[in-house]
């Protein structure tokens, strides 16, 4: 192991959920020192691990290379958010020709604040294929608007069998991501192969354990094809099929709660829960006004508590307590 680790691509909202990760386990503090570029850092008390995040998305880890609780929690990382398993970019796996059906996969809204995470997947018969293939000329799926998104739903509706589940806030909460996603798909992959056979069931590798691992040889062993690769959203039509079944469900969840959920501040200004990202500044408006406006009441019940964001403006919270109480 070297005396450092750097994970790259890792957005404001994973970094988030890493941080997240690690505080439940190790006592951190966060360094008030601040250089161009760095966004934050904050030591594992302890351990002798720094960390640094960097708004250009590089995550750094630094320890001595002899430090064993250091290497356990970057292998730990490293498999629970699936980031560099991966060192070279993994070669794209041809399609089966001579399948009867294709099954893509994907979800939307893992590394959010608040709201739930939406799994969508879509069932296509080999004739339809090509017609999923021409609405999405476009790789990067992320880069849709909220029309596009609609638009291309009404599209592949035509074209699919489509199959929807969520993981409420509240199981985000309670469980491990991939443990939940390991679940959850399995309960919506038995409904969308339902008296269905000569599959090719296609996804993105986000770090699939045992259980979900244990159904796909099950599924090769009756004659079936799975492709499970890092980044399938971007490769596979199926896939992109999938996230916009995924985007939609949680794009209508998100204007619900900004239609639902709106607070008034003391100037009667109205305040919108946003997007739900980390990084947005009208959600962590949200939420300060919130725990402000609300002293005695709980976060709603779309808010990921267990967030690091969240955590530490509830630990906030809790210290303005005791000062009232101990100044009075």
């Amino acid at each position: 192991m070297k005396s450092n680790h750097t994970f790259t691509n890792i957005s404001p909202s994973l970094y988030e959920e890493i941080k997240g990760f690690i505080e439940s386990k190790h006592q951190i503090e966060i360094s008030g020192k601040s250089l161009p570029g760095l966004a934050e850092s904050f030591d594992i008390l302890h351990e002798s691990i720094k960390v640094h995040y960097y708004v250009k998305g590089k995550l750094l880890f630094q320890s001595s290379p002899g430090n064993k609780t250091y290497a356990d929690l970057v292998s730990d990382i490293d498999g629970i958010f699936s980031l560099d398993s991966f060192e070279t970019e993994q070669k794209t796996t041809d399609i089966p020709f001579d399948a009867k059906y294709y099954v893509g996969c994907d979800e939307s809204g893992v590394g959010e604040t608040f709201g739930s995470v939406f799994l969508g997947c879509v069932a296509i018969k080999a004739d339809d294929l090509k017609n999923i293939q021409q609405i999405f000329d476009n790789p990067n799926i992320k880069e849709l608007e909220e029309q596009e998104i609609i638009e291309k739903y009404r599209l592949v509706k035509e074209h699919c069998e489509i199959f929807e589940t969520k993981c409420a806030a509240s199981e985000v909460d309670e469980t491990s991501k991939n443990t939940l996603l390991d679940q959850k798909y399995k309960e919506l992959l038995e409904k969308a192969i339902s008296r269905k056979e000569k599959l090719c069931v296609i996804m993105d590798d986000y770090g699939i354990k045992r259980e979900l691992k244990s159904f796909f040889d099950y599924l090769d062993s009756q004659g079936n094809n799975v492709i499970v690769q890092v980044k399938a959203d971007e490769k596979y039509a199926v896939c992109q099929a999938a996230s916009v079944v995924a985007r939609k469900k949680r794009l209508e969840e998100v204007r619900y709660i900004n239609k639902e959920f709106i607070l008034q501040d003391e100037s009667g200004k109205k305040i919108y829960p946003g997007t739900g990202n980390a990084g947005n500044p009208q959600t962590a408006q949200y939420l300060e006004s919130f725990l402000r406006l609300n002293p005695d009441k709980e976060l709603p019940f779309f808010v990921r508590k267990k967030w690091s964001n969240v955590k530490k403006l509830l630990q906030e919270k809790s210290n303005q307590k005791l000062e009232k109480f101990f100044g009075d």
